[in-house]
């Protein structure tokens, strides 16, 4: 079964997610606009982000119990190992593992829009981290 299988998933990425991709990519130069494709039972997020001075390429998956469970995001680009940065660079975004009910992902005010959003400012994070050795936000508790 994949996200499109599941009629709440299905009513939701059509309803909410694809007119928010489609007003993001609006405001967007074409080599920075987000595509959609659909793999397996996931839904592939594929983008750029220049938050500073680089240029990076991300995919944010869509998983099967998607908006309930959050998105998933990691860098193509290959990134330094650093603080708050996962396996196969997953970003550390929202507490991943954690229970819905202290997970810093909430369904009912969340797009994937945010998700690429905190993935930019992550990514932000990262080049003051590059320079600075410090991350200069806080940790997830």
């Amino acid at each position: 079964m994949g996200i499109m299988d599941n009629p709440v998933s299905k009513e939701r990425l059509l309803r909410v997610e694809l007119p928010a991709i489609q007003a993001y990519n609006n405001q967007r130069d074409a080599e920075y606009c987000v595509s959609v494709e659909p793999k397996g039972g996931e839904l592939l997020i594929k983008y750029r982000l220049k938050p500073a001075h680089n240029i990076y390429e991300l995919v944010t998956s869509l998983p099967e119990s998607y908006p309930v469970a959050p998105p998933v995001t990691r860098v193509t680009t290959k990134l330094e190992p650093c603080p708050h940065l996962l396996y196969q660079q997953t970003l550390c975004l929202w507490k991943q593992g954690s229970r819905l009910a202290d997970s810093r992902w909430d369904p009912a005010r969340f797009t994937v829009v945010f998700a690429i959003q905190a993935a930019w400012r992550w990514l932000a994070c990262y080049e003051i981290w590059i320079v600075e050795r410090k991350w200069p936000m806080p940790d997830a508790r």
